[in-house]
């Protein structure tokens, strides 16, 4: 047999194969088009998973009469330029920011109730004044915290010394609001002592859903279990990405996933908090509810606008100051609780 005559054979027996094998398999069907795979997944399936995906209306509102407070937010953002960033576009209030901690609804509702919204970013060019002898001076944290009632942050690595200034913040009364995520002990791994500062805990893993769910099994779902100025108006809460949280000693459970939720380390069945309380500290296991687009989740709008009011009812009395900040009475003629759109 020519070499022409074996390679023609050849190919002849390769394409029988082929056709062959995929009439065998059912790739190719009469009209030369594969029938689509069936899905295997019930939770893809079940109708009762189809939920509405519009985010619907959000209004977040304060009810808290306190006068002006400054709530200082650290939004976790390293010092490696020339100077701070702008600290409106870390809020996603100037565009072109640092959308991870896009925290607007919260920010708004505060500015437009009378109070300040600082943000803190550490400054690698600003000049310190020499310390006196014998005089310990603060770290650029503890400056700011210095001239604030109230501190939100997102379980970021900080100091011995900052841990020490946040420690004593909240010593005289200062509220905290600290967000996780269910990746900060991989991408924050020293923020364990800031937990045991503010002597709260929390999990690894995440938390999830997949027989009750808001448009994915990641967006669990939460009902209220305690603490009722920060439940207002909450029957159910959104967390699209949720880590369990838990006090030390003393705390309070405030929101739980509702039946059915698991954790991912264990794949077992989970009821262990996603937001808790210890006095002046609220520990949150997620921080991307914040965001306008969760907002108006549930009753996300309702349970921000009640962080907003924790924040603000603080009895925040700094070192060598007599006086109570958190609860002064309202300005005169100040108008009633003003609400903003999430």
């Amino acid at each position: 047999m020519t070499r022409v005559a074996t390679l023609a054979l050849a190919f002849v027996v390769t394409l029988a194969a082929v056709i062959g094998g995929a009439a065998a398999v059912g790739f190719v069907t009469a009209d030369g088009a594969a029938p689509a795979p069936e899905i295997q997944n019930d939770h893809y399936l079940d109708d009762d998973l189809i939920v509405d995906d519009s985010p619907g209306q959000g209004t977040v509102e304060m009810a808290a009469s306190a006068g002006s407070q400054t709530v200082l937010v650290d939004p976790g953002v390293e010092a490696t330029g020339p100077g701070p960033a702008l600290p409106f576009s870390l809020l996603g209030l100037g565009g072109g920011g640092v959308d991870d901690r896009d925290i607007r609804p919260l920010a708004n509702a505060l500015i437009e109730n009378g109070h300040d919204v600082d943000v803190y970013v550490p400054d690698p060019g600003q000049r310190r004044r020499p310390a006196r002898p014998g005089v310990d001076r603060p770290t650029q944290l503890g400056e700011r915290l210095a001239e604030a009632d109230a501190f939100v942050t997102f379980r970021t690595d900080y100091e011995p010394k900052q841990l020490d200034e946040i420690e004593s913040f909240v010593e005289s009364g200062g509220h905290v609001v600290l967000a996780t995520e269910p990746d900060a002990a991989y991408s924050e791994p020293g923020a364990a002592s800031l937990d045991a500062t503010l002597d709260v805990t929390t999990r690894p893993g995440y938390v999830y859903n997949m027989d009750e769910n808001d448009l994915n099994y990641q967006r669990v779902y939460a009902e209220a279990t305690g603490d009722a100025a920060l439940t207002e108006g909450v029957d159910r809460a959104v967390f699209p990405s949720a880590t369990p949280v838990g006090t030390a000693v003393g705390g309070t459970d405030v929101l739980r996933p509702i039946e059915g939720s698991e954790l991912s380390t264990t794949r077992a069945a989970t009821e262990a908090p996603l937001l808790v309380r210890n006095d002046e500290v609220v520990m949150i296991g997620d921080s991307d509810f914040l965001s306008p687009e969760n907002a108006r989740r549930a009753d996300n709008d309702a349970l921000i606008g009640n962080l907003a009011d924790f924040l603000v009812t603080n009895d925040r009395t700094p070192p060598g100051d007599g006086g109570s900040t958190g609860s002064a009475p309202p300005e005169p003629g100040r108008p009633p609780a003003n609400g903003t759109a999430g």
